[in-house]
């Protein structure tokens, strides 16, 4: 089974650099065709399934991804964005002024951390790892060659990429942002998961690959990984 992980198109706020966290915004004209053109990058796959994270942004890009596919959508809470508290609405600059040693904490995942209403990188993970085995749990017993669409957000996509490719939180800022549309790839085996594409470049093309604390073993194996 693979799982085909698309972030959502440019929004306005993506394009001045306002912070989003999980407040609602909507894509722009360029996001709308970003999210068009994954469409006809996908239009031959058959889907067993779709999922959508809640928001706004994310159901725009789903429906335009998927045009006039009949697929049903089912929209979860757990595949929104990090939660950044009062910091969304605010423009990153603004706040990179204000506090730059809690944007540093906040940009190498640092246990300290610490802004009102908001999650931490680990927390962010744990809900994205969380919801994609839900996923995967959902469909036990589907086919090899089964195809589903998870169309979600950049900071938590880059969590839950990390968690199965290896990677420590601490290094993702060394790594480049996922793009608006990035279209990723985990492939699903019984027990084992591996990531097989980043935004739409093989795994091992990629820098996450020297990013990974064992980059020979970037397959996760999930009877091994501690139940939270």
């Amino acid at each position: 089974m693979r799982l085909h992980i698309v972030r959502h198109g440019q929004t306005h706020w993506n394009a001045v650099r306002r912070i989003q966290g999980q407040l609602e915004s909507e894509l722009n004209d360029n996001g709308k065709q970003q999210a068009r053109d994954r469409g006809a990058d996908i239009a031959d796959l058959h889907l067993s399934a779709v999922y959508s994270s809640s928001s706004v942004r994310t159901r725009q890009t789903t429906a335009l991804i998927l045009g006039e596919r009949n697929d049903f959508v089912t929209f979860r809470d757990d595949l929104r964005e990090v939660r950044l508290g009062i910091w969304q609405g605010r423009m990153w600059a603004d706040v990179e002024k204000a506090h730059p040693k809690l944007v540093e904490a906040h940009r190498v995942a640092s246990p300290s951390f610490e802004v009102e209403g908001a999650e931490n990188s680990y927390e962010v993970q744990k809900r994205g790892v969380r919801a994609i085995e839900s996923i995967i749990s959902a469909h036990t017993g589907a086919p090899d060659d089964a195809n589903i669409l998870i169309v979600s957000h950049g900071a938590i996509m880059k969590t839950i990429l990390a968690h199965y490719s290896n990677v420590a939180l601490g290094t993702l800022h060394t790594l480049p942002e996922l793009p608006n549309c990035a279209h990723c790839i985990i492939t699903v085996d019984r027990h084992l998961r591996s990531v097989e594409q980043i935004a739409s470049t093989p795994f091992n093309e990629t820098s996450w690959t020297q990013a990974a604390k064992q980059p020979s073993l970037t397959t996760v194996d999930m009877n091994n990984v501690p139940r939270a």
